[in-house]
């Protein structure tokens, strides 16, 4: 115990002094820091910024309908030009250039049908085109309207939006909830655990195959065990992580207390119980990984010959990540339940369910036991292939071969 202890020790502060380390905690609050003033910031700066778009009406009927339209649009204005005056065209066109102008829209009719041409020297931009979109149909909603004897006021509540509000039922109470923050802050907790688990569970991987290649782990085997040092390395490089993780933890619970009462819509908020559920998933999810890491980092000496091997488990952490938008469209499905409760998926398809819904308390403490029963068989058998494979060298051992090492280990 006091040997693993060392190993523990030693696996840890090397770590944590990296230069990695340091910079990958700041970065993630940062990321989540941007999260809510990125929104913020851009509605401010975009609130007094104006597009101006130089429209020419070819047919003479829609100048008042798209007038009362564009009226409406904050974040558009309009001239009106005629490109049968060469001044204007050169005008309109030398603001373009100038970026004085930002496009110039020609409305004509083909055949009895409305045509809308748009030319600008960057037409990529989808939000202005959305918003021209939007203008024009309102343009033409109102002129169809109004030819039918329909008053401004009236026309006016028939434009008037319906803004949809979400509420969740939690617990039996009922509360507003946006929807968007919800959807956001699952991806961010799922993905942190994605990321963390592939890039700790290759640590350790790397960290056994190092050793091995420059032959210090014949200096380590002489004093101590094989299953030690496994058990030391993994719960070393984990202790990084869970040091990692309870920083960025009380980032978030920081960020949580912090209130935009003025701009609900910015709100950010996380339940105290998904930091618990989070940290715990990933605990059990790197237990999991990282000892299938370790066997496959002992039993080859470097990165490529292990690809065979390191493939399918990365694949295992990335199948959820594939079916994650269905997972969280549907958290209370069957295929959804089934595909949480698979020990390799829980600690991100679970999460990501705890996340968007109620999950019963069942369902977790399964998925907890399956997860806890996955690592003991997972340990039992990475640690025969640890025991025959760091003492192993010069040699590519096959799947075939690796598999006799069960066996008689």
């Amino acid at each position: 115990m006091r040997k693993t202890a060392i190993v523990i020790r030693k696996e840890y502060l090397e770590r944590v002094r990296s230069k990695g380390f340091i910079i990958s905690t700041i970065l993630i609050p940062l990321l989540m820091v941007s999260f809510i003033l990125v929104p913020i910031l851009t509605e401010f700066l975009s609130r007094d910024s104006k597009t101006v778009i130089a429209i020419h009406d070819a047919t003479g009927k829609y100048q008042s309908a798209i007038e009362d339209a564009f009226e409406k649009q904050k974040t558009l204005s309009m001239i009106w030009v005629d490109w049968q005056k060469d001044s204007e065209r050169e005008s309109t066109l030398k603001g373009i250039e100038t970026g004085k102008i930002s496009g110039y829209l020609l409305l004509k009719e083909e055949n009895g049908k409305l045509e809308a041409i748009y030319t600008a020297k960057n037409i990529v931009d989808f939000n202005i085109n959305r918003k021209i979109e939007s203008a024009l149909q309102k343009a033409l909603s109102r002129f169809a309207l109004k030819s039918k004897g329909f008053s401004d006021d009236e026309i006016a509540l028939l434009e008037k939006p319906i803004e949809l509000k979400t509420q969740k039922i939690s617990g039996g109470a009922q509360g507003e909830r946006g929807a968007f923050w919800e959807f956001l802050l699952a991806y961010v907790m799922v993905m942190l655990i994605y990321g963390t688990l592939l890039t700790y569970g290759i640590s350790v991987m790397s960290s056994v195959m190092e050793e091995k290649s420059s032959k210090v782990m014949e200096v380590l085997i002489a004093s101590v065990k094989p299953f030690e040092l496994m058990v030391g390395k993994v719960v070393g490089v984990g202790l990084v992580a869970f040091t990692q993780y309870m920083i960025w933890v009380v980032v978030a619970v920081v960020l949580s207390a912090v209130s935009f009462q003025d701009n609900p819509k910015f709100q950010f908020e996380i339940a105290p119980h998904l930091l618990v559920y989070f940290v715990l998933y990933f605990i059990l999810g790197y237990l999991i990984y990282a000892t299938l890491y370790a066997a496959v980092g002992s039993a080859f000496e470097n990165a490529q010959d292990a690809q065979p091997l390191t493939t399918p488990i990365t694949f295992l952490i990335i199948i959820p990540i594939v079916v994650m938008n269905y997972v969280l469209s549907k958290p209370d499905s069957v295929v959804s339940v089934m595909l949480s409760l698979i020990p390799f998926f829980s600690p991100i398809l679970m999460m990501g369910r705890l996340t968007i819904t109620d999950v019963p308390f069942w369902q977790v403490l399964l998925s907890i036991a399956l997860m806890v029963g996955t690592f003991y068989a997972m340990m039992r058998l990475s640690a025969k292939v640890y025991r025959v494979g760091v003492l192993m060298y010069g040699k590519k051992p096959t799947l075939a071969e690796i598999f006799k090492w069960l066996k008689y280990a």
